[in-house]
């Protein structure tokens, strides 16, 4: 395909081509850029752009990418986090909104033709262009994620997207922040053609010289009734906010304003809808939850920064996961979803076979994979109760056995003597010393924690932990690979719970003893949600199951003494042989997806004090989240988790969230101590430790900073 180049820009600027058969080309970007982004430079070079193709009336128009990777990942989100006042965030939008409204007024077709990422902006940008199809490019996505970054899609998102495919599928996409893989964008009609990745330009070339050019994509009857019919229109906003109010608790602003923005739109017409989706947008844009979840996006792209020189290291991973139960059959899983070869071994055949179920089980919920894809997943994995045949060849072995020191020491011990003198040895125990479990292993450099989170396939956080003799090379190298598999790691000291079961523990004990006191469970779990945490701390105690947490208490009294002791609840369960969820009864009683507190729990636990109801929960929430904040700052200042200051309050702040759940509205918990204070902090702690003792001994930082006005960002 003989080509003229009329116009080639910088980096940063879009690239202008005239084929010979009358067709234009617009690139997104330059060759050289690995990642491109929507800045205020890009979108004034595709508004000269698109003035070419007005001036020289093409036959059509190709919207692409600058290669097979990238189409466009939006809006700079520098840009988001730096605007302050909500008119400037309402001018940003009405000027990404004139631009792309460019592409809808053109006088000729026009074909977006994706291939890699098209989110955000880029989506909203192909929704403004007459066709879209995408390649069959492994990395090939399209979606509007801005709800994740406590905004809404303002670049015309929220009113193109339901006109073109029904409003009950935009809303499904828009309120939870999707991005589609290429077959669910076609199931949802978002494109109209998969097309190969090495065809896509000549695909989209033919569509527009074609003597009968395809038809656009109409919504389906019955979506059609629903967007376009005032009364199904009704029916599916009221639905839709009861299901967004339910999973947001009315915490977050903006699904709200989204929703509202895409129906409003329908009832008064898109040019007075994307005037009401410009101004939302500069209202979210400078509310709290927006920039405490653009903080969390940032910390994440920290995160995967960490492991980006060992990127070529882990390109192809023959990895050995030993225990086939529910932590490593997941993690076998998720190796290999990630194009890793994965042993997955266990001590019987019965133990292997339940952890392939688990893992098939685990794959049939991906409804985002055809069964093609499935079936290469299973087949990167060997599943054995004998010595693996790839011990000599295997680049890393991932321990996932009970907590006990003899038998990870015994078991890695022997195992790495099969494998290359350079291979890694993980564990993933979640208390117990990396560094004792490192003694019984030649090369201790080689030696390292790789604490995943139950249940791994969800779980975004992986604590990658420090033992005393863990070599630089093996902690960059895991945690290349823990982005690879599309999880968040932090590197944290080998101390007893390393970090986020060190905070989390004061937190879960306060509980037992509030309930000790008389509270119910539904009156302690009710607070903590109404926190904004995802489940109260009785729950995921049953859902961490209380064998575990009896274990992991026992190593953190031994670690830290008396101030980590609580009421033996936990263990009175497990002698009663309710283990949580996975056996269906705990402190809850699981029958399929409901979850009823325990009726005869006191009886159970020995509680004989008068059951108390709480005057408000406030009290309740006090006591449970100083209990976090508490030990969070020891951790802090001990530099657990980074150097003291900011480097160790956010990964503070990144492992609150993504390793136990702390809002991330509320930006981690390190952002929510600044937030609220040292002093108020120090002052709350003060009262609780007179009634209650030694367990709120206030930590130093919290009393040093508390005098001197300093953050927890700032080194006490």
């Amino acid at each position: 395909m003989s080509q003229e180049k009329a116009r080639e820009t910088a980096s940063g600027r879009v690239e202008f081509q005239l084929l010979d058969s009358g067709v234009a080309i617009v690139r997104l970007g330059s060759a050289s850029e690995r990642v491109v982004t929507i800045t205020a430079e890009r979108m004034n070079s595709l508004a000269e752009a698109l003035e070419q193709v007005r001036i020289q009336r093409p036959k059509g128009v190709i919207i692409t990418g600058p290669s097979p990777e990238m189409f466009t990942a939006g809006a700079d989100i520098n840009l988001i986090r730096d605007v302050k006042d909500p008119a400037l965030g309402e001018k940003l939008a009405r000027q990404g909104q004139e631009v792309f409204g460019l592409i809808e007024a053109l006088p000729c077709p026009s074909v977006a033709a994706i291939s890699g990422a098209c989110v955000g902006g880029g989506c909203e940008l192909s929704l403004a262009c007459t066709y879209r199809i995408i390649s069959d490019h492994k990395n090939s996505l399209i979606g509007l994620p801005e709800i994740k970054l406590g905004i809404l899609p303002g670049f015309g998102g929220t009113q193109r997207l339901p006109r073109i495919i029904g409003l009950p599928k935009a809303l499904d996409i828009i309120l939870a922040g999707k991005t589609l893989r290429a077959q669910q964008a076609l199931r949802y009609g978002l494109v109209s053609e998969i097309v190969p990745v090495d065809k896509l330009l000549i695909k989209a070339e033919r569509m527009l010289i074609a003597d009968d050019p395809p038809a656009r994509t109409k919504v389906k009857f019955v979506d059609s009734l629903m967007t376009f019919n005032p009364i199904g229109r009704s029916f599916v906003r009221k639905k839709a906010l009861q299901n967004v109010l339910k999973e947001t608790k009315g915490f977050y602003p903006a699904p709200v304003a989204a929703l509202e923005s895409a129906c409003h739109g329908l009832s008064v017409g898109l040019a007075e809808g994307l005037k009401h989706e410009a101004k939302e947008l500069g209202r979210l844009i400078v509310t709290p939850e927006s920039k405490s979840l653009v903080k969390i996006f940032f910390l994440t792209e920290s995160a995967k920064a960490i492991g980006k020189s060992a990127k070529k290291a882990v390109e192809h991973v023959q990895a050995i996961v030993i225990g086939a139960g529910v932590m490593g059959a997941g993690i076998a899983g998720v190796l290999a979803r990630n194009d890793c070869s994965v042993t997955l071994k266990d001590t019987s055949d019965a133990a292997v076979q339940r952890g392939m179920d688990h893992i098939k089980k685990g794959l049939s919920k991906l409804k985002y994979l055809g069964d093609q894809e499935k079936s290469f997943i299973l087949n990167r994995i060997e599943a054995t109760s004998k010595e693996p045949s790839n011990v000599g060849s295997a680049t890393i072995a991932i321990e996932a056995i009970f907590e006990e020191m003899s038998a990870k020491k015994q078991v890695l011990g022997d195992l790495s003597k099969l494998m290359p003198p350079d291979a890694i040895v993980a564990t993933n125990t979640s208390s117990l010393s990396v560094t004792e479990i490192a003694e019984a292993i030649e090369g201790p450099g080689r030696v390292v924690g790789m604490h995943f989170f139950n249940p791994v396939e969800k779980m975004p956080l992986v604590e990658i932990v420090r033992a005393q003799k863990t070599s630089d090379k093996t902690l960059v190298i895991v945690a290349a690979l823990a982005s690879k598999l599309g999880k968040h790691p932090i590197i944290v000291s080998d101390v007893p719970g390393f970090l986020v079961n060190r905070i989390l523990t004061p937190y879960l004990n306060e509980a037992a003893f509030l309930l000790e006191e008389g509270y119910s469970i539904e009156s302690i779990d009710k607070a903590a949600t109404a926190f904004g945490m995802p489940m109260g701390p009785i729950r995921l105690l049953d859902e961490v199951g209380l064998d575990v947490a009896v274990h992991v208490q026992e190593t953190m009294i031994k670690g830290y003494g008396e101030r980590m002791k609580s009421p033996a609840f936990a263990k009175a369960m497990v002698e009663a042989k309710r283990f949580g969820r996975k056996s269906g009864a705990g402190f809850y009683d699981f029958k399929d997806s409901e979850a009823t507190p325990h009726a005869n729990v006191r009886a159970v636990l020995g509680i004989t004090k008068p059951a108390q109801s709480p005057k408000d929960l406030q009290a309740i929430t006090s006591r449970l989240v100083l209990s976090l904040i508490n030990e969070a700052v020891l951790c802090l200042d001990e530099g657990v988790a980074g150097t003291p200051g900011s480097d160790a309050a956010n990964q503070i702040d990144l492992g609150t969230v993504m390793g136990m759940g702390f809002p991330p509205f509320r930006g981690g918990l390190m952002h929510y101590a600044s937030s609220v204070g040292a002093k108020t902090i120090y002052d709350g702690l003060s009262k609780l430790e007179q009634a209650h003792g030694k367990r709120f001994a206030i930590a130093p930082g919290i009393r040093s900073r508390a005098e001197s006005g300093k953050s927890f960002y700032q080194a006490a």
